[in-house]
């Protein structure tokens, strides 16, 4: 009774893990999406890789962004001006408080999902108008005003006043927790900014670009632009946020198609198995279809399953080497790597690429426990099964209660995770054939006898 319990909690453990990517994953992808706004992905961002600028080489001035505007062609785009100062005080009356002070334009909110309790964002107008108005978390209005509702009062910023229009809700989501680094935001027109704060610099832009077929036309249009305004790509981190997209998309399904090419290799063994069993069947004047029958239904099993698991897989352009067999290729992509985080060190990424690296951190964390991990917990369980006597219309409504109770646990840290509800219909229905033709078609298999 005790070895039975024992293999069980091995096979719902192994279950649980395996569904964990699959469920958070999409979940995870999702919450990024969402996190960065109206525009989603479809962004290109520009960010100057050298923080230590105190003159302004590598920043951008509201000049270079009109003209930008122009040889782009496009209205959107967004620009965040950040002070070279650690932290900024904010205060009213005698209390004063630390925060980041952005300064940015009305065009933000589009390439940022920012959770806005009450008022309104920067609009146009006051933006051209230079308006001195702000927007703060709700933690910057609990430690001054000891209310979340703050809009129409006033704060103090560097000896002038400006007026709440916003109160904003800080992301409770696992993806915003880890992207928090304790210090409570306010926003600010950056015209402004710019005037209050000399050692303010413009270093970050949001463009809104299509999905190029995730090839690199969007980087090269962006740095062509930026060199004719005559700044040098070369100092600026350009990153398309369509192909991050395409290749963190890309991460759960992969999880998904390596169990649905395990599941077409076992149907296609047991179709192998039952060969002699056929042959003896039809050498003792059973039906002569009966061989087609059985490759009939497992092919059409496998052809289910390939439907539920292909994808079409992206591979960055730079990481296709023109000869497969090319060890300096190899032995120059690691060194750029090694190189990129050496230069990389005691840069100040912007909010929206801490979001997108750490989705893809939790997401590379989620998808080796669930393969290594939940892969052996399965295995042995397995294992394990095959060894116990149970009939197999007893194992199946038992293994279905555990695949299901499974999804309810990962829907609920899901929600305890601050994340939306994304399941992949087809990866959870790829993952119970999985599953069902270990547990018991592969069990029937085997020779285990019901009883």
């Amino acid at each position: 009774m005790k070895r039975r319990k024992a293999v069980w909690v091995l096979t719902f453990s192994g279950i649980l893990l395996m569904l964990s990517f699959i469920i958070l994953g999409g979940a995870l992808v999702e919450q990024c999406v969402r996190l960065n706004g109206a525009y989603s992905m479809q962004k290109v961002l520009v960010s100057g890789k050298n923080q230590a600028d105190p003159q302004g080489k590598n920043s951008f001035s509201i000049d270079d962004i009109k003209r930008l505007k122009k040889e782009l062609s496009t209205k959107d785009i967004s620009y965040t001006a950040r002070s070279g100062l650690v932290d900024t005080p904010v205060s009213s009356g005698s209390m004063a408080f630390p925060v980041r002070l952005i300064g940015t334009d009305y065009m933000y909110p589009m390439f940022s999902g920012l959770s806005l309790e009450e008022g309104s964002f920067i609009t146009q107008k006051q933006e051209e108008e230079g308006a001195m108005v702000a927007i703060i978390d709700e933690e910057v209005a609990w430690d001054i005003f000891r209310a979340k509702n703050a809009t129409g009062k006033t704060i103090d910023i560097f000896g002038a006043a400006f007026r709440i229009i916003e109160v904003m809700e800080k992301d409770d989501s696992i993806i915003g927790k880890l992207t928090d680094d304790g210090l409570p935001e306010v926003y600010i027109p950056a015209s402004v900014m710019l005037e209050l704060d000399t050692t303010a610099r413009i270093n970050d832009l949001q463009i809104k670009t299509a999905d190029a077929n995730t090839l690199d036309q969007n980087t090269t249009e962006i740095s062509a632009a930026i060199r004719q305004i005559g700044k040098n790509p070369s100092n600026y981190n350009i990153n398309d946020y369509n192909l991050k997209l395409a290749l963190m998309k890309q991460k759960p399904l992969l999880l998904v198609f390596i169990i649905g090419i395990a599941s077409m290799l076992i149907l296609l063994s047991h179709v192998k198995s039952l060969i002699k069993e056929i042959y003896f069947l039809i050498r003792d004047r059973c039906k002569t279809d009966y061989f087609s029958n059985v490759i009939k239904h497992n092919l059409k099993g496998i052809v289910l399953i390939w439907i539920g698991i292909r994808f079409t897989l992206y591979i960055p352009p730079q990481n296709i080497p023109d000869e497969l067999i090319n060890i300096s290729y190899y032995s120059d992509l690691i060194k750029a790597a090694i190189q990129g985080g050496i230069q990389n060190r005691g840069y100040l990424a912007p909010q929206a690429e801490l979001i997108v690296n750490v989705s893809d951190m939790l997401l590379n964390l989620f998808f080796y426990i669930s393969f290594i991990l939940g892969s052996l917990l399965l295995y042995a369980g397995l294992r394990e099964l095959k060894e116990l006597n149970m009939d197999s219309s007893r194992l199946t409504p038992v293994l279905g209660l555990l695949f299901i109770l499974s999804m309810v646990i990962q829907i609920a840290a899901a929600f305890l995770l601050g994340l939306p509800y994304a399941t992949n219909v087809k990866g959870v229905l790829v993952a119970w054939v999985f599953i069902y033709i270990n547990f018991i078609i592969k069990r029937k298999g085997s020779g285990v006898k019901n009883v």
